[in-house]
This record gives structure tokens, sequence and C-alpha cells, in this order.
């Protein structure tokens, strides 16, 4: 954006520029998804202890939501050497496959199992101690020339977590 080859740009973080602007379209928390037969689903949030006891299926280490992960371990001193990550993979779909199958957990964000879990095929659950919230917005340049669209966007968005929410 920074070079005007783009106009907006949807992310997952912070505005990366103090000469971009951002509309926060949403908030998103990262959790522990597993299948509704590991006994942990059962709990009301599980620990980083239990989690070294599962195997996990992780997105690839170059994903936001990894990052993120891991980002927040290390900041607790502890590195995602001390779990048993049983396989990497970059597809979400397959990773809730796998994990309905009972394969393993992952981290994952709420707003990527929301189907999964209306249908009650998969569990999410809270991390104890691990707080990992994060933002989309929607970044433009601050001379954007087109700033009804950005309206119309933030308005739609509201409609939308309205029809959401079930008010």
């Amino acid at each position: 954006m920074e070079h005007f080859e783009l106009d907006l740009a949807v992310v997952d973080s912070t505005v990366p520029s103090a000469d971009l602007n951002a509309l926060l379209l949403d908030t998103d928390c990262i959790m522990c998804v597993l299948s509704n037969n590991n006994p942990l689903s059962r709990h009301a949030m599980v620990t980083l202890e239990d989690l070294k006891k599962e195997r996990m299926i992780l997105r690839l280490p170059s994903s936001a939501t990894r990052k993120l992960f891991e980002a927040h371990l290390l900041s607790l001193g502890m590195s995602i050497d001390a779990f048993d990550v049983a396989m990497e993979v970059d597809n979400i779909a397959t990773i809730k496959d796998l994990i309905r199958k009972d394969l393993g957990v992952s981290i994952l964000a709420r707003s990527a199992c929301m189907d999964e879990l209306r249908k009650g095929k998969l569990t999410a659950l809270p991390i104890e101690n691990l707080s990992m919230v994060r933002q989309m917005n929607l970044v433009y340049r601050k001379d954007f020339p087109h700033m009804e669209l950005l309206y119309e966007i933030e308005k739609s968005q509201e409609e939308m977590a309205i029809t959401f929410s079930g008010e």
C-alpha cells in the first residue's frame, strides 16, 4: 500500500504504518479446537499443561495464527518445542477434519470454526492465562478518495454482526 499498489487491504493486525488509517471490521479470538470425543472437551478451558499432553495439528509456522500462538508462548517463557506437534498443515478445512477424526487438537481462530461449533461438530475452548485476540482491520491510505465506500462497508459489517448475534 505504501507504494500505492493497493487502495484497500484487510489485515489481521494493527495498522502497519502511520501513513495509513484502519477501520476495525471484527475481533476474533484464537482458541484450542478439539474433537467432541476428547476428554478435555468437557472442561470449561484447557491449560498449557493439558496441551503438552495432546498431539497438536498446527498451521504452518508462517501463518498469522501460529505466529500469534508462538508469541504468546514466548511471552510466558515457553517454546513450541515443549508441545507434541504431530502435523503442520496449511489448510484449515483439513485441520478441522483431522480434529473431528480425533487425530489431535489445534489452535485456530474461533471464526474459522463457527459453522462446526454451531452444528456441534467441534469444541473450541479458551486456554488458561492465554488471551489471544486479534483484530481484523480494513486498512486504507489517509488520502483514500472514496470514503463513502468505507462507510458502506462499515454499515454492512454492523448489519452482519447483528445478524450473527441473533439480534
